[in-house]
């Protein structure tokens, strides 16, 4: 009924929810589990976070990086197309941890939370305006090692499994 109403901005800004918190329940720690259960009792919004501007959803190509600094990652580049982006709490993150050269090998992904170094836009979309969706950046935003999910460079796995799921 909300499609055949043209209500399909509302209808992917409640969908949002169900693509990206599958990967945190299958792959995440306790500790980030814990985390999302604000989504999941309706306090704070997750996007999944894995589009790009040049590279699409092309996932062996993801550009943005994550370079390890200690006890954090330190995470730089842009994805495009984010549904609930605007508004999200928590980016659900494909990023690069290996060299541009190991594709698919390379790819980890991160539980990001907004905060310093993460920037928003809103993409501006005939019928879809309540699915807040988003042009995002990261620039030299720290995110705590604890918040890889799954096995470092191992991440192409866990996207792929995300999307059987779409």
């Amino acid at each position: 009924q909300l499609c055949r109403a043209a209500a399909g901005g509302l209808l992917t800004s409640v969908w949002i929810h169900n693509i990206a918190v599958p990967p945190v329940i299958h792959f995440g720690t306790k500790e980030q589990k814990e985390k999302i259960r604000q989504v999941i009792e309706g306090k704070a919004v997750a996007c999944l976070a894995i589009s790009e501007p040049i590279v699409g959803s092309d996932v062996a190509r993801i550009q943005t990086t994550a370079r390890i600094d200690g006890d954090n990652f330190i995470v730089n580049g842009e994805k495009y197309w984010i549904s609930g982006g605007m508004k999200a709490k928590y980016f659900i993150t494909a990023v690069r941890t290996g060299s541009k050269e190991s594709g698919r090998k390379g790819l980890s992904m991160l539980l990001i939370e907004r905060g310093p170094g993460v920037f928003t836009s809103r993409l501006p979309l005939q019928g879809h305006g309540c699915s807040n969706t988003a042009y995002v950046v990261f620039r030299n935003c720290k995110v705590p090692r604890q918040n890889l999910m799954g096995e470092l460079n191992n991440g192409f796995k866990l996207v792929m499994y995300n999307f059987n799921q779409e």
